[in-house]
């Protein structure tokens, strides 16, 4: 993946899915940064505490590197956090945070079952925001600080292409 240039969404966008009489609310954000990640999936984790799960994930780019973050939230171990990531990642997003609120319906998914409604709910809200043009192209800027002398200046700024 070009960490020069990559995709990510505008805003917050949420999607609900009832699978089995579960139902399943994907909510995903915008994220500068890991501490942001971590804001937002407590803000949606306190707006649906009566919920069965809250089961985030994340990735965002820190200092140049891809940082990655699941959680099965409760569910059984690699039937949640994990699938989100991984639909993440299929879509090649960076600087997204998405939690996927489950409340529960009485049936039991089993393993399969909960791995495919985590991605089909991440993936639909994922879809929602192709469809509302909500998928953007962000280039990662750079700061720097150059010293030059007041005659050099035009030459310099048209070298830089500013």
């Amino acid at each position: 993946m070009d960490i020069e240039r990559f995709k990510t969404i505008k805003g917050i966008l949420e999607e609900k899915i009832n699978i089995e009489r579960s139902i399943f609310i994907a909510t995903i954000s915008y994220v500068e940064s890991e501490s942001e990640a971590k804001e937002f999936i407590s803000k949606i984790a306190k707006k649906y505490q009566d919920a069965t799960h809250n089961c985030p994930a994340y990735r965002v780019l820190e200092k140049g590197n891809i940082v990655e973050f699941s959680s099965d939230a409760g569910e059984p171990s690699g039937t949640a956090g994990l699938p989100i990531l991984n639909t993440l990642r299929k879509n090649e997003l960076l600087n997204v945070a998405v939690v996927v609120t489950r409340y529960f319906g009485g049936v039991k998914l089993g393993v399969r079952g909960l791995i495919d409604a985590y991605s089909q709910a991440t993936q639909m809200v994922i879809d929602k925001a192709i469809e509302t043009k909500s998928i953007q192209v962000k280039k990662r800027a750079y700061k720097q600080k150059l010293k030059i002398d007041f005659h050099s200046y035009g030459k310099k700024m048209q070298q830089l292409n500013y």
